[in-house]
């Protein structure tokens, strides 16, 4: 599917919902075109009142001395008893011929020489004219302008009022989606290129669809209805098309040249895109990793890895502004092209029709003026637009890739899963993150309830992702994971997962209290047993010493406890759910030694009668397994109890011997 069918899927599913606004919208867009269309014909109307007017003013002022000359030729006309339709210049000939003298200055003897008698007698007795049609035009004009005015800005505040709205339902719907996406997405995407999709590319179609769209649908009704009206207004005042044709002739080079434009903006647009979001992406691991950056004194090759990204956006961003800026001024020039064709060319047209009036000819000009200049306005609107719309398809199509990963796989009518009663068992488990390589061979496990297992070897070798497997945060390539006899992926996930608690080997504190974060996966829990949960964890006295005690407010960047303790409160945060199956992932690797210790008591506290699974690479907090399930490379390769693995004397007892040295 192409991009822009993507947008327009993704605008469709937001835009639909909201029908009564959109004939309202239609409705007004169609009034307001029709107001606009029809203002350069009152216009055109009105110049040619005018000039009507002001022939008849001048007429009017040269009356009085028509008559008077009129008057003194009198005798001599009815002497010859010559009719009406005799030429002033037969009579002055008659009067020379006739030995009279006529003394007439040359202006008003060229003024009459071409009249008739009947027309200088009409010409001599002239009314006054009035400015009456020429004013009713222009209120009317007025009028139309107003109510064009009131149309566009109801039909902007429906626009903008839905595009509110979208955009608001687009952020709730992408936020949850997100909550509903794999742990493989989240494993794949870096949280900053995530991140960006909220911020930038949910901004610009908020931002270009408020800006834009309206533009666009406006313009584009706009450019239908002139073309329409320029073609009706030729063909009833000449009976041909040939102004209407002057007028869109530039049209030929024009729509080509702004269709290259467009093309070339998206492909610069998009680009802008991805490289905005590559940078973000860099800049929250790096932020996220400060510390670590100014511990190893590595700010100065920070910057020097953002400088060619942040390149490579100031030239993705240059190039599709370019593009984009391009549009204005070129449809500007073919706007000014056109006029100029309309004046030189549409005054030859008219003023050499003999058909119609010079006063006449004059209206229709000015309207073809004006029609160049609305039909060139559209385009250039539109093409001038297109550069900030394909922000809005950029985006949209980014968020619709989103929309279309696949979610959790949620079994219909899945099995609810109370209490373990029997045992967990892992039946010839394979599993490949990347299809071809594999990461977990041919692994069979089996833990009866109440049983402690660790799993321990060297990093790379599968530790983690059997857990992960064990909560469907992924699906097996082949075998299957049981527990109580049946898989895991025909069990009901949230019922899964609520009895499966898991202390992850980094801790995460929400903003909120600290009673608050304790609870974070039993909000209903009562403050006796969030206490009740830090003092399992021996963090209730660092707790209760604070002034605020469990209502101290943090977070994960400002908090009062060192990485230890945040682990503390992670494993109070898990006890308090009181899971069935418990896993903790390497939950003691970050802590001091006499935190280890605690945290010790607070694990056999927290597995005490439940069967658990643990990760470790510090043996020494696995000495009490009921079973040590040792991989390398993906595979088991040694399992029993310490004792038992010491005495074969095998990778395990060489783990265990080096990191008893060390220690």
């Amino acid at each position: 599917m192409s991009d822009t069918r993507r947008a327009l899927r993704f605008f469709y599913l937001y835009l639909k919902k909201y029908k009564i606004q959109w004939v309202a919208i239609v409705v007004f867009v169609i009034a307001a075109t029709w107001l606009q269309v029809q203002s350069p014909i009152i216009m055109g109307d009105a110049i040619t009142n005018l000039s009507q007017y002001v022939i008849q003013f001048f007429q009017h002022q040269a009356a009085p001395g028509l008559k008077k000359m009129l008057d003194s030729m009198a005798p001599l006309i009815n002497q010859a008893h010559l009719p009406g339709s005799t030429k002033f210049a037969d009579v002055f000939q008659m009067a020379h011929q006739t030995a009279s003298s006529l003394e007439m200055p040359v202006k008003e003897f060229n003024q009459l020489s071409a009249m008739t008698i009947d027309q200088a007698t009409a010409a001599a007795v002239v009314k006054a004219p009035s400015t009456s049609m020429f004013m009713n035009g222009l209120w009317k004009l007025l009028l139309f302008y107003v109510m064009t005015g009131v149309s566009m800005l109801i039909y902007s505040l429906l626009f903008t009022r839905i595009i509110a709205h979208s955009t608001n339902r687009m952020r709730k719907g992408l936020f949850g989606k997100l909550e509903r996406l794999t742990i493989a997405y989240f494993d794949r995407h870096a949280d900053g290129d995530i991140l960006s999709r909220f911020t930038s590319d949910l901004d610009n179609i908020q931002n270009s669809l408020n800006q834009s769209a309206v533009s666009v649908v406006s313009n584009f009704a706009m450019f239908v209805g002139v073309l329409y009206m320029m073609i009706d207004k030729n063909l009833q005042a000449t009976g041909n098309i040939e102004m209407a044709l002057v007028v869109m002739a530039a049209a030929i080079v024009a729509i080509p040249a702004s269709i290259i434009i467009v093309i070339q903006a998206k492909k610069n647009t998009d680009r802008q895109q991805n490289e905005v979001g590559q940078l973000n992406a860099y800049m929250d691991e790096k932020i996220s990793g400060q510390k670590a950056i100014i511990v190893e004194g590595l700010e100065d090759e920070t910057i020097k890895d953002f400088e060619p990204k942040n390149q490579k956006v100031q030239k993705a961003t240059f190039r599709a502004q370019a593009w984009s800026g391009m549009i204005f001024p070129i449809m500007n020039g073919f706007q000014l092209v056109a006029m100029s064709m309309v004046i030189f060319l549409g005054a030859r047209i008219l003023l050499n029709d003999k058909s119609i009036s010079t006063s006449v000819a004059l209206g229709l000009l000015v309207t073809f003026i004006t029609y160049s200049q609305q039909f060139y306005n559209p385009i250039m609107q539109i093409s001038s637009s297109f550069g900030q719309l394909q922000l809005a398809i950029t985006g949209a199509t980014r968020l619709n890739i989103l929309f279309d990963e696949p979610e959790e796989v949620r079994p219909k009518n899945g099995v609810k899963l109370n209490k373990l009663t029997d045992n967990v068992k892992i039946e010839n488990l394979d599993f490949e993150y990347i299809p071809g390589e594999p990461v977990l061979k041919n692994v069979n496990i089996e833990v009866d309830k109440g049983q402690m297992v660790a799993l321990v070897g060297p990093t790379g070798s599968g530790k983690t992702t059997v857990m992960n497997l064990m909560n469907r945060f992924y699906d097996v390539t082949s075998g299957s994971i049981k527990i109580d006899g049946v898989d895991v992926r025909d069990y009901d996930l949230d019922s899964l997962r609520s009895k499966v608690g898991i202390v992850l080997q980094e801790s995460t504190l929400f903003d909120g209290t600290i009673a608050e974060n304790i609870a974070f996966g039993k909000p209903e829990a009562s403050m006796d047993e969030i206490i009740t949960a830090a003092k399992t964890t021996h963090i209730h006295p660092f707790i209760d010493g604070l002034p605020e005690g469990y209502e101290t407010h943090v977070n994960d960047d400002d908090n009062v406890f060192s990485v230890g303790q945040k682990q503390q409160i992670s494993i109070a945060r898990t006890i308090l759910t009181n899971p069935e199956l418990l896993i903790l992932d390497e939950a003691t690797s970050n802590v001091d030694t006499v935190t280890e210790q605690l945290i010790q008591w607070a694990m056999e506290a927290a597995i005490a009668g439940r069967t658990s699974f643990v990760i470790a690479h510090r043996l020494k907090t696995i000495l009490n397994a009921d079973k040590i399930i040792v991989l390398k490379d993906g595979q088991v390769i040694e399992q029993g109890t310490h004792h038992e693995l010491v005495a074969e004397n095998g990778f395990y007892a060489e783990l265990y011997h080096n990191q008893f040295v060390f220690e």
